[in-house]
This record gives C-alpha cells, structure tokens and sequence, in this order.
C-alpha cells in the first residue's frame, strides 16, 4: 500500500498543475463576453484581442465572428488572423469551413492565408479546389499569394488551372505566377492559349513575373490577339516593362480599333516617351522609327491624372478626359452626399455632382454606350441595360438623377460589381469619398481586394473621382482602386 501512495500523489499533482495550466491559458471571460455585446464596436476589439491569444479557444470564437451581423466585424475578424500561428489555432478557423455561409467560407480563406502557415495549405486546397462555390474557390487561390515558391501551394495553383469556371482558373494562374517558382512558368504558358479571354489576359500579366524575357520578346505579337482585354493587359504590360520591344507594342495599339485601348496606350506612351503627339499612329510610327536606338525608360512615375489627347476626345468628366465609347459611371448616394462641399463652400455634394455628370451625359456623342449607377444601401441603374446614347436615353438618365436625395450607408462595391460585370461596357468612372459603409464588405481593403477579384478578367479600366475624401485612409484607397484597374484618379 505505501508503495502506491506517492503515485497516487504524484498523479494528483500532475493533475493539478494541469488544471491549473488550463486555467492560466483558458481565454480571458471578459473577452468572451465582448465578442457577444451588442456594439459592434467592442466585438471588433474582442476580434483583436482573441488573434493576440491565439490559442485554439481564441481562434475558434474569433471564427465564430466570420459571421457576424456587421460585416466590419466579419473583415476585421479575418484580417486579424495573421496573428495565428499554432498548428491548433489554425485547424480551429478552418473549421468554420463547414458552415453553409459562403461569406464565412470565403472569410476562412482569407484567414488561412492570412497566417502563412504551411499547416494551412491542405485546408486551403479543399477550398480552392473542392468547395461548391467559385466565390470561396477565388479567395482559396487569392490566400497562396502568401506562400511564396512553396512547392505545396503551386502543387494546388497548378490543379486549379483546369477548373471549369474561367473565374477560377484566371485566379488560379495569377497565384501560380505570385507563388513563383520554376514550375509556375508552365501553368502560366499553359494559359496561354485558354479559350476564355480573361484567362489568356491574366496569363499574359503573370508571364511577366515568371518569364520577363519571353514575355517581352512576345508582346508585339500579344497586341494583335483578337480580343480587346488581352490588349488591354498589353498595354498595362508594356507600361510595366518600359523596355523598346513593349514601346512597339504601343505605338502599335495607339490604332486600336477600341477606344478604351487606344487611349491607354497613347497615355502611357506620353508617360514613356515624353512626347506628345496626339493619338495618330502614323505620326508615332514615324518618330519612334528615328528615336527607337536611342530611347531611355524615364525614371519615376508618370502623370497618372493626366489629360488624354484633346483633339480625339469629345467629352470629359471632373477633368478626365473619357478616352472611351462605351463607360459606367458609379456615383455615391450614400447620406454623406448631403453634407456641404467644405466649411468655406455652401453647396451640398450631391448637387454639385449631380450637375457634372449631368453636363456630362448631354454632351456625349451618339452612340456612346452609356449606364449610371447609384449607390447606397443597393445600387440603382439608370437604364435597364447600358445603352447607346439618344436623345431619350439621356433624357432617362438625367430624369433618374433628379427622382431622390441621397441617403442611407454606401454599397460601394455592389455599385462597382454591376458595372464591372456588364458585357457592354469597359471603362467605369467611380465618384465617392472613399469610405464604404454597407454590403458585404467594407473594410477598404476587403472591398479593394473584392473589385480587383471582379475586374481581374474582365480588364476594365476603372477611374476614381475622390469627392469630399478628407482622410489619407479615404484617398488612398480610391488610388488604389483606380490603380489596380489602369486608370487615373483625381480629387475634387
């Protein structure tokens, strides 16, 4: 019997210090009860304090958020789980996986890749490669960007290539090119020839990543594909490269027979060159001939705001030429739209917007093809498809601009996904103050992110209109916006 005693001792103790371990790393119950309070406010803080713990208790509850009624809590809740980096945490949010939520399983995918743990990959490639919705498979392939020349993850980018949603393959071939590695360039070049447009164009973005010199020594021939978006990616490739094979390729697309083609590639022309010759291809072919020897890239930056040529251009908005034929112009609705234009400036936003874009559609040609779009808690079309501009037509849109005041929070990126998402359009002139209030997501970097995701093979160029956006925060994220889609942004 005496001799059993010290273990049943021992084994007392053991259980004890066990106990008493579980106690000191069990999550603190005031953060427990702030992820439950009304405010959502304090569940944000909650969200930022369970991913500072980072155990698997914290971890799970910070997943409970993902679906969460206000949709900052659920952005934030995602963001933060950079801070997870035990094998358990990680499992704990990937659990939340299951749920029949689409935005929960997209945020997951965020979250996962969010860690840059290796113990994400397998739960990321069950995303990317086996959930029913090509939204949460996008976000799965967007999350390898994190996993750099793993071998793992451009296992699963190479797999996704063969999705039978274009949507997902293009996301697919773009992480492939972002992981890197020598056997990304194969899943690239397989793209190549994909028989969706969008695919071929995102393939042409990253062979410049994964094969510089094969993409430059074919982009001559990449400007002749027959469709407008592989073009398009052209030009912002050879804007990219700033070498003498791509300043070919623009001086060739100055002629395009798009419009929204042919002024990119005369603006970054300008940009490169220094010159300004207007948009005639003839006159460019013949200067480029005598000056192509001796050439040099320019350092810095472009005028990225600035004007395109005059003389091609017949309309203009808040002092951007249109340089297109066929645009959508998404217009915050939201209540701050109400509020004065500064302290030193009486008149109210909306009606000093209103007023341009008003001048701006009656002076549009006829035939542009042309959609308005407003935004607050959902956006409202003008018209019922975009059409081309008659005289009705503009007097439907400038009749529709005058029904309401505006009101309520701001959806700016339902706004921006009716617009990107229509087949007759490729330019979208966006006009907010650069603070999204409402829809599905609102941190600025999730609604960046999200417009990016829908524009990737869709190559529209996309401009911002800053109007009354005060905070660094606010104008960032428009530059941004109009960055990622090509285009120029300007503030008001």
């Amino acid at each position: 019997m005496r001799t059993r005693f010290p273990a049943l001792r021992i084994a007392a103790c053991a259980s004890s210090v066990l106990l008493a371990s579980a106690a000191a790393f069990a999550v603190d119950p005031d953060v427990k009860k702030m992820a439950k309070d009304a405010d959502s406010f304090k569940r944000s803080d909650a969200a930022r304090a369970l991913a500072k713990d980072g155990s698997a208790e914290a971890a799970a509850i910070l997943a409970g958020l993902f679906e969460d009624k206000d949709p900052y809590v659920r952005d934030l809740s995602a963001s933060f789980c950079e801070s997870l980096k035990s094998k358990e945490a990680i499992d704990a949010v990937a659990a939340a996986a299951k749920s029949k939520d689409e935005i929960v399983r997209s945020n997951v995918a965020v979250a996962l890749g969010r860690t840059k743990s290796p113990d994400a990959l397998p739960h990321l490639e069950r995303l990317a490669r086996k959930d029913p919705s090509a939204r949460v498979r996008i976000d799965a392939f967007d999350a390898l960007w994190e996993f750099k020349k793993d071998p793992a993850a451009l296992a699963i980018c190479a797999a996704g290539a063969a999705d039978a949603e274009p949507e997902v393959r293009a996301a697919a071939i773009e992480a492939a090119g972002r992981v890197g590695g020598d056997p990304a360039g194969d899943v690239v070049r397989g793209a190549l020839a994909d028989k969706d447009e969008g695919v071929r164009a995102v393939a042409r973005m990253e062979l410049r990543f994964v094969a510089r010199d094969e993409a430059l020594a074919t982009i001559t021939e990449a400007a002749k594909d027959p469709s407008w978006r592989v073009r398009a990616q052209v030009v912002d490739d050879a804007s990219w490269m700033k070498e003498a094979p791509a300043i070919d390729a623009l001086v060739a697309l100055v002629a395009d027979p798009v419009l929204r083609v042919s002024s990119a590639a005369h603006r970054h022309l300008r940009d490169l060159t220094g010159k300004e010759l207007g948009r005639d291809a003839e006159i460019w072919k013949a200067w480029w001939a005598q000056n192509r020897e001796s050439w040099t890239a320019p350092r810095g930056k472009g005028d990225a705001a600035a004007g395109d040529d005059a003389g091609k251009t017949t309309s203009g908005y808040h002092g951007l030429d249109l340089g297109t034929d066929r645009a959508a112009f998404v217009i915050d609705f939201s209540g701050s739209m109400r509020d004065r234009i500064s302290a030193s400036d009486a008149r109210v936003r909306w009606d000093v917007a209103k007023d341009e874009l008003s001048k701006t559609v009656a002076s549009l040609p006829d035939g542009f093809v042309v959609q308005v779009v407003l935004f607050s808690l959902k956006p409202a079309a003008a018209l019922q498809k975009a059409s081309p501009a008659t005289k009705k037509v503009r007097d439907d849109v400038l009749s529709f601009l005058g029904r309401e005041t505006p009101s309520h929070r701001g959806n700016l990126l339902d706004g921006m996904l009716a617009a990107i998402r229509d087949d007759a359009l490729d330019t979208v002139f966006l006009l907010s103050d650069g603070a999204p209030s409402a829809g599905d997501h609102v941190v600025k970097e999730r609604v960046r992110n999200e417009i990016r995701q829908a524009n990737r093979t869709r190559k529209l160029a996309i401009h911002c209109i800053g109007f009354g956006a005060t905070k660094q925060s606010e104008r960032s994220f428009l530059e941004d916006v109009a960055r990622d889609g090509g285009g120029r942004c300007v503030f008001r």
